[in-house]
């Protein structure tokens, strides 16, 4: 039965890439299987599934093209941007404190599952927070991190597409051989690895790695064939598309609203910060767009691999920030959320005792 499934999730999402293809929109390949099999998920009957495996297939790829670009020169390039990085994710933590204040003034929600609702970015680590801790409102902490991934994923692509100047770069075409197929499984191999000893996104940095060595230790690597590029975002835009279920949408209007909302001043943000960013040290609009939009790694990386940006920016800067928001952001949001909450039992107990 989840064979068949599938099976309707890839036709459907190659059918939405065709005709994305077809009209000529940014990133077809990744935006056209997001659209189709969310619109399918959300407005129809038809059961769709997409395994997990299959995701960390395209991340493995997309890895791949991201370490690939990770020569020494480019490493030693990133000690220029440190600053910009802390400045960045400091700007975004005083900004999600005013929206999350604004959003538990505004829908009554507590303030633990508002700050949690609000957290930038790391879908996986915030729901999987949302999770360990009783009192806070799972299904709206999902809701809103989904919906911003969606938004991000959707929108990111026509921003670039539109923000750039001059005509694409051209990409360099690889050749599949048997020692590029090699090096995909040691990628795979790598991102188990990395999965077992907790490395967020592992399936992404385990590759980035693996081919970052190789590239130090000065051994050779294939170019990755666009072809294979093309196959990763179908796999992780059908992935991506059925992440927000009808379930999910169960939640007030207000919630609902200041969803959207949070969505729409993070993506705004960014795109006035990425001006400053580019005008500061010469970076094209898509490198310093994708670098500072609180998106995915994952998502970000691979957007910043298909339409050329300097995937080593991009990379570095959301990878500090998923370094400053486990090592900051989530242990604020814990401690904040714990007070609240015996706060509010507190007042509940002090109120049943009058």
């Amino acid at each position: 039965m989840h064979l068949f499934s599938m099976g309707k999730a890839l036709v459907i999402g190659l059918a939405g890439a065709g005709v994305f293809v077809w009209i000529g929109a940014p990133m077809p390949w990744l935006l056209g299987p997001l659209f189709t099999v969310l619109a399918v998920q959300l407005f129809s009957t038809v059961k769709l599934k997409w395994h997990a495996s299959i995701r960390n297939g395209g991340l493995v790829i997309a890895g791949y093209v991201i370490g690939f670009a990770f020569t020494l020169d480019a490493i030693q390039g990133m000690k220029q941007y440190f600053l910009a990085m802390l400045v960045v994710n400091i700007a975004f933590f005083f900004l999600f404190l005013l929206i999350s204040s604004l959003m538990a003034n505004r829908t009554k929600a507590d303030k633990a599952t508002a700050m949690t609702c609000c957290v930038p970015g790391g879908l996986s680590q915030i729901i999987s927070f949302a999770e360990e801790h009783k009192g806070i409102d799972l299904a709206a902490v999902t809701f809103y991190h989904v919906l911003r991934v969606l938004l991000i994923v959707a929108i990111v692509p026509f921003i670039v597409a539109s923000g750039s100047n001059g005509p694409p770069q051209q990409a360099v075409h690889g050749e599949i051989s048997l020692y590029l197929i090699a090096l995909l499984v040691l990628g795979y191999l790598a991102g188990m690895a990395s999965q077992k000893i907790k490395v967020p996104t592992a399936y992404l940095l385990g590759p980035v790695f693996l081919i970052m060595g190789f590239n130090l230790a000065g051994i050779e690597v294939p170019v990755m064939p666009g072809s294979f590029l093309h196959a990763a975002q179908v796999m992780i835009g059908i992935y991506i598309g059925l992440l927000l279920k009808k379930e999910n949408i169960k939640l007030t209007n207000k919630l609902i609203f200041y969803a959207f909302f949070s969505s729409a001043i993070f993506i705004a943000a960014a795109y006035g910060t990425s001006f400053i960013l580019a005008d500061l040290y010469g970076l094209s609009f898509s490198t310093s767009f994708l670098s500072v939009v609180p998106g995915g790694l994952d998502q970000m990386g691979i957007i910043a691999a298909s339409v050329h940006a300097d995937v080593t920016v991009v990379t570095s800067f959301q990878l500090f920030r998923i370094l400053f928001l486990s090592i900051f952001i989530v242990p604020f949001v814990k401690i904040i959320g714990s007070r609240a909450m015996k706060a509010d039992n507190a007042n509940a107990k002090h109120r049943f005792q009058e």
